[in-house]
């Protein structure tokens, strides 16, 4: 069974504790390293969602992460909106998924 742990910063994830989900709580990316560390330090499987902007600089280990069997990193915008990361990654599971490029039309 996958554990869903969510990694931002504390005004938004305090909520989601009520519900049962692990919470990292993460203001810079020092902290967010940690954090990081710790919601993928154990052998459980696990689905970690992180903000975008906390993400930004822990690019390499995150996707050294998702190469592991059982750990998924989604990026996620925050409440100040996309920097363009989670797209990014969408495009790239995308891509890798059906061999294909998607060309959206604005």
């Amino acid at each position: 069974m996958y554990k869903i742990k969510f990694i931002a910063p504390k005004y938004l994830i305090s909520p989601l504790a009520i519900l049962g989900i692990k919470t990292f709580p993460a203001d810079s990316e020092s902290e967010a390293r940690s954090a990081l560390e710790q919601a993928t330090g154990n052998a459980e499987p696990a689905l970690v969602f992180i903000s975008e902007r906390l993400a930004a600089d822990l690019q390499p280990e995150i996707e050294r992460l998702n190469a592991r069997p059982g750990i998924n990193i989604i990026m996620m915008p925050d409440n100040q909106g996309s920097i363009g990361l989670a797209a990014r990654q969408i495009d790239n599971l995308i891509r890798n998924s059906i061999g294909a490029e998607v060309i959206l039309r604005r």
